[in-house]
């Protein structure tokens, strides 16, 4: 089967690799498409290294070709493949919160391929009539996390939202932000993805040194530390900042940023499967995620994809594995 690989640099190569050995909780998928993630930029600029799975593709879709006994997925079945396994046993994972799994959650990467084997308790069945495309962003980060992130910190009709960063998440947020009604505003460098934004629904978009707005939500969504603490600057008093960015260190002033303003700050990271009905749901009222796509190749042209991710000049940007998705 062919793998992508990551040799460094934002440089990638499509290899020849063994076809994948599925354990006895696992399902084989044969991937139709597969989306490029802010997160995978670590391993595009580095290298796989001696990583087995080399790349860090994490968002799929494609069909089912074989799965043990008794599985609730038959072969044959066009599913969606999320991110993230837990034990499936401990209590987080009982109640869909694998992203709190007692043993860990474990990130299920190198998704960029033919053929994959990954955990039954990661298919998410699709609607009926969805095409890959469309799997891989239900599925995957593109809903999920803006998705629980409305779910934990709700807006409605007229609510305005800040969203701080168009990167694909924020775009994500922004998309699922205006079909609910809310007035989003949004701060981003590049005029490319400003134009872009407004196009999903966003009401209005601005550079990083033009005056905004204060909001009663801001939603954090580039990880970077000088955009984090400019978040509670943005916020209004007694507001909400929601961080969806990630960002491993920032020093803020509690007192005047949090204390004084009595602003709430919330972290949103992936979503589990007690999300996955909120996500049908919103696609159900109409939201089309698929609207963020902005590039589509097949895989033997796979650097073409990722030069235009890392371009910053992309939506969310998916690679083609078999014809038609």
């Amino acid at each position: 089967m062919r793998l992508l690989r990551c040799v460094g640099n934002n440089r990638v190569e499509l290899v020849d690799a063994p076809d994948p050995k599925p354990a006895p909780d696992e399902a084989l998928v044969r991937i139709e498409a597969s989306a490029l993630c802010g997160s995978e930029r670590q391993m595009l600029a580095n290298g796989a290294g001696r990583s087995a799975v080399g790349n860090a593709g994490h968002e799929a879709a494609g069909i089912v070709t074989w799965v043990p006994p008794r599985a609730d997925v038959a072969v044959g079945e066009r599913v969606g493949i999320s991110a993230l396994r837990g034990c499936g046993s401990c209590a987080a994972c009982a109640a869909g919160r694998e992203m709190f799994c007692a043993s860990g959650p474990r990130p299920q990467m190198g998704l960029h391929a033919d053929l994959v084997a990954v955990g039954l308790t990661t298919l998410r069945r699709l609607p009926a009539g969805s095409d890959a495309e469309a799997g891989v962003l239900l599925a995957g980060d593109a809903l999920g996390v803006p998705a629980r992130s409305l779910r934990r910190v709700p807006s409605g009709v007229g609510d305005r939202v800040l969203v701080l960063g168009l990167g694909p998440v924020g775009l994500s947020h922004a998309l699922v932000r205006s079909h609910v009604g809310s007035e989003v505003l949004a701060v981003e460098p590049s005029a490319y993805r400003r134009d872009l934004a407004e196009r999903l629904g966003v009401a209005a978009t601005f550079a990083p040194t033009e005056t905004v707005p204060l909001a009663p939500l801001v939603i954090e969504a580039t990880g970077v530390a000088a955009v984090v603490r400019s978040s509670f600057d943005r916020c209004e008093p007694g507001g909400t900042v929601l961080q969806s960015g990630e960002c491993s260190a920032v020093e803020i002033n509690p007192s005047a940023n949090v204390i004084h303003k009595e602003i709430t700050y919330v972290g949103s990271w992936f979503y589990g499967a007690e999300d996955y009905p909120s996500m049908l749901a919103l696609v159900g009222s109409g939201l089309d995620v698929g609207r963020l796509v902005t590039h589509t190749v097949n895989a033997d042209r796979a650097q073409d994809g990722v030069d235009a991710f890392v371009s910053a000049e992309s939506g969310k940007v998916v690679l083609r594995w078999s014809v038609p998705c």
